[in-house]
């Protein structure tokens, strides 16, 4: 099992990294939307969807959610660009022109669900698994997550350059590793041993090491001043953790469907969301720490 995730790690990463530095905007959105159109045919499944017509039609769902943010910067900055043409007046000019940012805190509501996840997550994993919710819960929650996850990954690569979203798969995949071997080495205390019996506490503590490091490998790097290199370390920190119950909530649903992957696409892996289910808790949260680090709270 080991070799096999190894193997196709070796593979996937530097196709990734490829796809990330070279790809166009248009071909980044459309591989990544691809990759989250395969997710939601695997959540349509765990959401208890059994007929191919039901699954197909939730992916075109969370496709047609995708549509109005990869457009909506442009339509605006279009707009704007009338205006600043035609009209005189500089007050309506910056307020269209702040209308461009707006799209940036409709992760503030992802970055809530997954704290208050969490929280849930931490104090009541056994009670969850009594108690799954209705398939049109499951199928509403799994809608806004996959959505917001494309939406703040295609932006960070937009708006915030590939060595952002180096850095975000970066977190990810060092965090990953080191919550591998450290549980391994020192793990006997679970984390969450109703939902995911492999995860530990140690393993948890190894991610958020991973997490300081990167966070101070990157603050210097960029050359930081102090302040700014203990924010970027506060976020990574608050990234991987959130991205470890990200995991955990993936691991409930398929708990609930009583399954023990989201699908047989990755040798070793399981599903794309076996994958991507702590990145897709972390990106959102990234996302919103690097507007909040760089612009600061919009007034």
């Amino acid at each position: 099992m080991l070799l096999h995730r190894v193997i196709t790690a070796l593979i996937l990463a530097p196709l990734i990294l490829w796809g990330v530095v070279n790809l166009s905007y248009q071909n980044f959105s459309m591989i990544w939307a691809l990759i989250i159109a395969i997710c939601a045919w695997e959540w349509s499944d765990l959401s208890g969807v059994k007929s191919i017509i039901g699954r197909l039609a939730f992916v075109l769902v969370v496709m047609a959610g995708l549509m109005p943010f990869l457009y909506a910067t442009e339509i605006i900055q279009a707009i704007a660009s009338y205006v600043q043409e035609t009209w005189d007046d500089n007050d309506v000019k910056v307020s269209i022109l702040k209308m461009s940012q707006a799209v940036d805190w409709f992760g503030v509501p992802a970055v809530v669900f997954w704290l208050g996840a969490a929280v849930v997550i931490k104090k009541r994993g056994s009670d969850l698994l009594k108690a799954a919710p209705s398939r049109r819960m499951r199928l509403l929650t799994g809608w806004f997550l996959l959505v917001t996850a494309w939406v703040f990954f295609y932006r960070l690569r937009v708006h915030h350059g590939t060595d952002t979203v180096i850095i975000l798969l970066l977190l990810i995949w060092a965090a990953d590793i080191a919550a591998y071997f450290v549980g391994k080495a020192f793990g006997k205390e679970k984390l969450s041993p109703h939902i995911s019996p492999g995860k530990t506490v140690a393993g948890m503590f190894g991610a958020l090491g991973a997490a300081v490091v990167i966070g101070l490998i990157v603050g210097s790097y960029n050359d930081f001043y102090s302040t700014a290199r203990l924010d970027f370390i506060l976020l990574s920190l608050v990234t991987v953790h959130l991205s470890i119950y990200g995991d955990l909530g993936v691991s409930l649903a398929k708990r609930w469907r009583g399954v023990k992957d989201s699908g047989k696409l990755l040798p070793g892996h399981g599903g794309a969301l076996d994958r991507l289910d702590s990145l897709i808790a972390a990106t959102p949260v990234f996302y919103t720490g690097i507007v909040l680090m760089y612009f600061g709270i919009p007034k």
